[in-house]
């Protein structure tokens, strides 16, 4: 049954969904590029922090025991190592048998991201933890994702975290009872956080709420793959300069080809900021914490790399 944060919550997406609405919605977005405008800077900012404002009245009580359960297993894989899988090609480099070699030893825990069971990978590897939070996710559209729902609460094996807002409608599903709930809140600009106990300082996909969830579990060193953020590679513009993205990651993890421009306001310039605010987040958020890149070849610069690890299959040697 709705309740009145949910009615007012869909009452402003009505608002910015008209044709103006969407227009102010991009300009005022921290992810489109101010060009130089110190006004436009400020604003955007001052949306971030009304949006978490008007997030916090809307959603009412709760939080603190949605999140009591993600809290108490802060700390819980100290002297183990904790692998990131995000969704990037990279991924495909993983040593499955090795990763569930020590996952079986109880010295590696597996921490996966958004479309992981449509992978390869899941015929032959659960992960411990599924942070699932991909806005194609959410409840509201259940309808849409009604086949990712299903496969999700089929996966017994598996805890998976969600946003804090998603927790009534996940309470009364099969995975309530394996379900943790973190804080999806943004005050990015505002705030250094990455706890996921508190509203995220920084612009993250998935993958990098996965490695903040990673780094909440304080294990001896956070192993990450798959996040790559290779997909502005992928990018294209059409006859009609139509922005597209073509898909960029693991087989069966992708939605497709996809119209991004209609989420901008210069088309490709603030799709390459947006990207470019990912890889600054990474350093000033991030960097400097017990993190290694399993892929050498990766463009995120932001930890130190692996080379020639176990858990990655081995290269072929070039001949000579």
């Amino acid at each position: 049954m709705p309740t009145r944060s949910d009615s007012a919550l869909e009452q402003v997406k009505r608002l910015f969904s008209s044709e103006n609405g969407r227009l102010v919605e991009r300009i005022t977005s921290p992810h489109t590029h101010p060009g130089g405008s110190v006004w436009r800077t400020a604003v955007q900012k001052l949306r971030v922090l009304l949006t978490f404002g008007a997030r916090r009245l809307l959603m009412g009580p709760g939080r603190e025991d949605a999140l009591a359960g993600l809290r108490d297993l802060g700390g819980s894989c100290q002297g183990k190592e904790v692998l990131v899988i995000g969704s990037g090609p990279s991924a495909e480099k993983l040593n499955i048998r090795e990763v569930k070699k020590r996952q079986s030893a109880g010295t590696l825990v597996v921490v996966a991201t958004n479309y992981f069971l449509h992978s390869p990978m899941a015929k032959t590897l659960v992960p411990d933890y599924l942070v699932w939070a991909d806005s194609a996710f959410d409840p509201k559209n259940r309808k849409k994702s009604a086949a990712e729902w299903k496969e999700v609460e089929a996966a017994t094996g598996i805890t998976v975290i969600v946003p804090w807002s998603w927790r009534k409608s996940v309470l009364g599903t099969p995975m309530g009872a394996r379900s943790l709930y973190f804080d999806n809140d943004s005050l990015e600009g505002w705030s250094k956080s990455i706890s996921p106990l508190r509203p995220r300082g920084y612009q993250g996909s998935t993958g990098v709420k996965a490695l903040a969830m990673a780094l909440h579990l304080e294990p001896s060193a956070v192993l990450l793959i798959g996040l790559d953020l290779s997909y502005y590679r992928n990018f294209i513009v059409d006859s009609d300069n139509r922005l597209l993205r073509q898909p960029s990651h693991v087989a069966g993890t992708d939605s497709g080809t996809q119209d991004i421009g209609t989420h901008s306001v210069h088309g490709l310039a603030d799709a390459l900021y947006s990207t470019a605010s990912q890889f600054l987040a990474l350093h000033t958020h991030f960097a400097g914490r017990s993190v290694v890149n399993l892929d050498p070849d990766s463009l995120v610069d932001a930890f130190p790399k692996a080379s020639a690890h176990p858990l990655m299959k081995q290269r072929a040697r070039k001949k000579t």
